[in-house]
Formats: structure tokens, C-alpha cells, sequence
């Protein structure tokens, strides 16, 4: 049995594995975008203005990572996005995306101060899907986005 999962806020060391746990799964289901290519090359650039990276350990490994990130322009100018949340395949069904869900909401409503937060996803992403309908989002976009090809469902979190 596994230790039990820690969850870190913008741990350093563990941005090359946030940036490759996601390369991995964009890469088995969708095509890496410019973003996507910007994210493995500068995975810092999650921290820029305020953004936050957490990674879920279990001994020495990062098992799991996602972000929290500030919106300046654009279409949701102002808002706060959870984005690139991923599971290393070895550990998933072990709760690290319920973990590192619980983390984010605490981080976003308790510290941050939010009444919201939102996520964009792909419909092919059905485990993601449901934990994001298990923890209370709620779908506010169905269909293209104007940004980024792969996303077609948009859902957004209240507090």
C-alpha cells in the first residue's frame, strides 16, 4: 500500500512532471496546441501572476498535478481556470484527482477569496468529466472554443 497523498502548492521541483504527466495524456487523446508546447518547454509560466501549481506526492513521486491560473484577457477576462490536471496511469483510482480537486476549491474559495472558478475540457475526458459533476461543476459551454481545438465543454465551479 502506498503512502498517503500530500498535496503541494507551487513546488518547483515537481513542474517538469507536472509538464510531462500532461503532455501524456493530451498526447494519447488530442494533438499538443502552441499552448500545450509553451506549458513543457516554461511549465513556470503557471505561476506567472499568481497562478498556482499542485502536485499530489506519494512518497518521492508526483502522481498527479494541476493548476490554478489568472485570466488578464480574453474571453474570460478576471476569472480563475483550473487547468491541465493530470494523473500518472500507475496511480489513478487511488483518489489524487479528488485530492487534488479538494485543494484547489479550498485554495480558490478560503484563500483566494473566489465565488468561482471554471475549466475547460473535452468530452472525450470522461473520468475527468465526472469528477468535475461529482465535486459540484456544472456545464456552461457545450460545443468549439474559440481558443483552443480540443476543448468542447466548458463547466464552471460556485462557491
Amino acid at each position: 500500500m502506498s503512502s498517503s497523498v500530500k498535496i503541494r502548492r507551487n513546488d518547483r521541483t515537481a513542474l517538469p512532471r507536472f509538464a510531462a504527466l500532461n503532455a501524456e495524456w493530451i498526447e494519447q487523446l488530442h494533438v499538443l496546441e502552441e499552448s500545450d508546447k509553451v506549458m513543457v518547454a516554461r511549465p513556470e509560466i503557471y505561476l506567472e501572476r499568481g497562478g498556482q501549481v499542485f502536485s499530489a506526492h506519494i512518497d518521492d513521486v508526483v502522481a498527479g498535478a494541476c493548476a490554478l491560473k489568472p485570466h488578464d484577457d480574453g474571453p474570460h477576462a478576471g476569472q480563475w481556470e483550473l487547468t491541465k490536471m493530470a494523473v500518472d496511469t500507475r496511480f489513478r483510482g487511488r483518489g489524487i484527482g479528488q485530492s487534488l480537486m479538494d485543494a484547489v476549491h479550498d485554495y480558490a474559495r478560503n484563500r483566494l477569496k473566489l465565488d468561482r472558478i471554471f475549466l475547460l475540457s473535452n468530452t472525450k475526458n470522461a473520468a475527468a468529466l465526472r469528477l468535475y459533476e461529482r465535486n459540484g461543476w456544472v456545464v456552461n459551454h457545450r460545443g468549439a472554443h474559440p481558443t483552443y481545438a480540443r476543448c468542447d465543454i466548458g463547466m464552471e465551479k460556485v462557491f
